[in-house]
């Protein structure tokens, strides 16, 4: 953690009198005292140097960074894609998966990260929404650092309460667990329809043989909100029908198109990837973004972009969204 507010007390000095004298504003003083936001490498010089006091006394290197997901440390050697998160290093392994590189950040090395150039601050946000990947390229084009990390909505959930990212895409039954949000702000994002794909030349009868247990499926893990429509769906013992587990909906619609098995996913996806489509349920989409950086600018300015009209036509132009709700706050 930061020992700002540390030295700054010590030096007799307010915020203010310490913004001017290290010519930043008196809002970046109070986010780096709170852990809300690390400065950037030339803020963080002046800073120090308005304190008379090494840099690294006042900002000491953070802890190794975390994966996004699970909070575990990186092991050493893993290329990865990160952010920052207050003042935690967040990152998720590169390549993002096997259907997308993305963007190498840096190494984890002697359990720190050895960035390919400089860790700036910027948003990550993590959920069940594929152009997600495309709003991350949208950012970095602008100069703006970005992570994005495609997990189920119980997963985004989780690493938002735990402080690792500024934001979550949430959709269908999860978005109940708002209750447990304090102060979370909610942004309307999309409706999209959840259900199973497959590849334009599939057999007839197979979306009733992949209900009926007689075809496998590919599925998604416990608990996806696509994943409890499919089980609801399923004329029988839910559990019995085999197929391999993915990570992500348009994972799921690759291996309907290219592997011909039926897949648990969402419209968009499917019409990306043109595989063909059979609804089973519609499911509501929301962002959901942490009260304690709505006064982190360069996250709000990424927000902005997140629920702007750029991106807005982005989905359009994807297919299979209803967007009419687009942008409109819940709470």
């Amino acid at each position: 953690m930061t020992r700002l507010r540390e030295y700054r007390e010590s030096a007799g000095l307010s915020q203010v009198e310490l913004a001017e004298k290290a010519g930043v504003s008196r809002q970046l003083v109070g986010a780096a005292e709170s852990g809300r936001n690390l400065p950037r490498v030339d803020a963080a010089i002046a800073l120090a140097g308005a304190l008379g006091v090494p840099v690294e006394d006042v900002f000491p290197a953070s802890a190794p960074p975390c994966d996004v997901l699970t909070g575990e440390p990186i092991g050493d050697g893993r290329a990865v894609r990160a952010g920052r998160v207050g003042s935690k290093v967040v990152a998720a392994p590169f390549p993002a998966s096997p259907l997308r590189w993305g963007s190498l950040d840096g190494v984890v090395t002697g359990g720190s990260l050895t960035p390919v150039a400089g860790l700036r601050n910027g948003l990550v946000v993590a959920g069940c929404e594929p152009a997600l990947d495309l709003l991350e390229d949208q950012l970095r084009r602008r100069g703006t650092s970005a992570l994005s990390v495609m997990t189920s909505s119980r997963g985004a959930i989780a690493a938002l309460q735990a402080g690792r990212v500024h934001a979550a895409v949430v959709h269908g039954p999860a978005l109940a667990r708002a209750d447990e949000m304090a102060g979370v702000a909610r942004f309307r994002l999309a409706s999209w329809e959840v259900g199973l794909a497959d590849a334009v030349e599939a057999p007839s009868g197979w979306f009733d043989a992949a209900l009926s247990g007689q075809s496998p499926v590919v599925q998604r893990e416990p608990g996806a909100g696509v994943q409890q429509a499919f089980e609801s769906a399923v004329h029988g013992d839910a559990a019995r029908v085999p197929g391999p587990r993915v990570n992500s909906h348009h994972e799921s619609a690759v291996h309907a198109l290219y592997a011909g098995i039926p897949a648990v996913t969402i419209a968009p996806a499917a019409v990306a990837v043109g595989a063909q489509f059979v609804a089973l349920d519609s499911h509501d989409t929301e962002v959901w973004i942490d009260p304690r950086w709505f006064d982190d600018r360069v996250v709000t300015e990424a927000l902005d972009v997140l629920l702007g009209r750029e991106f807005r036509a982005t989905l359009a132009r994807i297919g299979g969204y209803d967007l009419s709700a687009f942008g409109t706050k819940v709470s």
